[in-house]
């Protein structure tokens, strides 16, 4: 796993991804028809931080598969209430 230098600059508020290969590496729309969710909730899992950005060597946008068996976990043994709460905290923190 090689870090890369963020093209913007310092202070850019989102995490740069890093360049992940291809076994560790998932994209977008794989990651959500894994989780069975949206992609635009995939996107809104990672700029809350529950998904890890990454970039295959190719240089497509995803996320780590190590990332989405951990929310994948989390969204099986998480009761209702824990998944509302997390949801609340999630769009809470993106009006800030």
């Amino acid at each position: 796993m090689a870090e890369q230098s963020d093209p913007r600059g310092p202070g850019y508020w989102c995490i740069p991804p890093v360049t992940y290969p291809d076994d560790e590496w998932l994209s977008q729309s794989d990651a959500a028809q894994e989780l069975g969710i949206s992609r635009l909730r995939v996107v809104g899992r990672i700029f809350s931080g529950h998904l890890a950005s990454a970039r295959s060597r190719r240089g497509e946008s995803g996320v780590t598969r190590a990332s989405v068996a951990k929310d994948r976990e989390w969204l099986a043994t998480a009761s209702r209430r824990a998944k509302f709460f997390r949801a609340f905290a999630d769009l809470f923190l993106w009006w800030l």
